[in-house]
């Protein structure tokens, strides 16, 4: 009988290593039977500001090297590691490097780093670590995804596609917003975040419907969230097409959240029609943001033109009225927008600007792009961040990009 209770307890104490042996051996296998990615991409961009004497030139280039771990029991990781370098050249203003050479050139927003760029586990809807966050079409959250550098958030989020049919539940909640300038200018924030996304299709009518909810508290570098900048948007986004005509309406109102200030009062309001005609798209759009509207957490090269002149809202509000014409032909994509710019209030004028893109996809890994912008100001003193900014800029870039 002693024996016996000893042999009992002796493998009841083993049992415990024995499972855990068990699961190490399946968290190893995930590790390692996941799949790595690689993502390249090879920038010329210049730069030509009225403003200033010197013209901006930078070659660099994009490296990012991902891993995503197999599943283990529902729950897989990623992790990304990303560098962006150049070629020795000093001759732009990347926007944080103090430098008073370098203020002579204009800004390409491009600054040199060797960073985590995402590093999550996800499971059964959930996501918790440093992530992308895109909602809708990036107007209000987005990755930034045209800089060489992503902006991404160190978040906790949960998406559901089955609750309901043909809806997207997505909740998430951010206190760290981690920018395009780099690690060194990340900034701490509460951020509360929601948007329901319900898509369909009947015939030859399809419907996308959106309504979301945003909060932002920001928070000063001393440590205090600060009232005057913490804000919140409330809105809806409808898109769709009715046949070969497309149509988009969006709208967002925003004010102040936890101890923010009530001049945060402002609407935003986005209209576009659009019709296809064989491989040939034309857009019309008018998007209006009211004074004070402001959406730091956007993808913003998007929107308002690819000279991004208007990254913020000019003190009178913005009027952006574009016509774009989309175009396949002979294997190249093309695109031209043509803008008009006016203040929201007051009737100022604030310019034109033209955009023009090439893009050849050569294969499912590797596209060529060319891509300018050339913004014509008016003489009307434009004031954005409380700087005039009323001159002209000219961009052009040429790019490789690989994924693998």
């Amino acid at each position: 009988m002693n024996k016996l209770l000893a042999m009992s307890v002796m493998v009841a104490s083993a049992f415990p290593s024995l499972v855990l042996a068990e699961g190490l051996d399946d968290v190893m296998t995930a590790l390692s039977s996941g799949k790595s990615s690689l993502e390249l991409r090879l920038r010329a961009e210049q730069v030509e500001d009225s403003g200033k004497v010197e013209t901006a030139n930078a070659q660099s280039l994009r490296t990012v090297l991902g891993y995503k771990t197999g599943d283990y029991k529902g729950v897989t990781g990623l992790v990304e590691f990303e560098n962006v370098s150049d070629f020795g050249q000093d001759d732009y203003y990347d926007g944080v490097t103090a430098s008073a050479v370098r203020k002579n050139f204009p800004v390409i927003a491009d600054v040199m780093v060797t960073q985590v760029n995402q590093a999550f586990l996800e499971g059964y809807g959930v996501k918790l670590g440093r992530q992308k966050l895109v909602l809708d079409n990036a107007r209000f959250i987005g990755d930034v995804g045209w800089r060489q550098n992503d902006q991404t958030f160190d978040a906790l989020s949960y998406t559901n596609k089955v609750l309901l049919p043909a809806t997207t539940f997505t909740l998430a909640y951010v206190n760290k917003v981690n920018p395009i300038q780099g690690m060194t200018m990340a900034r701490s924030v509460n951020a509360p975040m929601a948007n329901v996304r319900y898509s369909k299709v009947f015939g030859n009518w399809g419907v996308t419907a959106s309504g979301f909810y945003y909060a932002v508290e920001e928070e000063e570098t001393v440590g205090a969230f600060n009232p005057t900048t913490s804000f919140q948007h409330t809105g809806a986004r409808v898109e769709g097409s009715v046949g070969d005509a497309l149509y988009e309406v969006s709208f967002a109102k925003q004010g102040d959240y936890q101890d923010g200030v009530a001049t945060l009062d402002a609407n935003y309001v986005d209209i576009q029609l659009g019709y296809k005609f064989g491989p040939v798209t034309v857009k019309v759009q008018q998007e209006v943001l009211e004074p004070g509207f402001k959406t730091p957490l956007a993808t913003l090269h998007a929107f308002n033109g690819w000279a991004d002149r208007f990254l913020a809202t000019p003190g009178k509000g913005l009027e952006d009225t574009n016509l774009k014409l989309l175009a396949k032909y002979w294997g190249l994509n093309f695109v031209v927008a043509a803008h008009s710019f006016k203040s929201n209030d007051g009737g100022l004028d604030f310019g034109q600007e033209l955009n023009f893109s090439v893009m050849k996809p050569v294969n499912r890994n590797l596209s060529l792009l060319l891509k300018f912008a050339d913004y014509q100001s008016d003489d009307t003193a434009l004031t954005l961040a409380g700087t005039t900014k009323n001159t002209d800029l000219k961009k052009t870039w040429l790019q490789m990009a690989y994924k693998f």
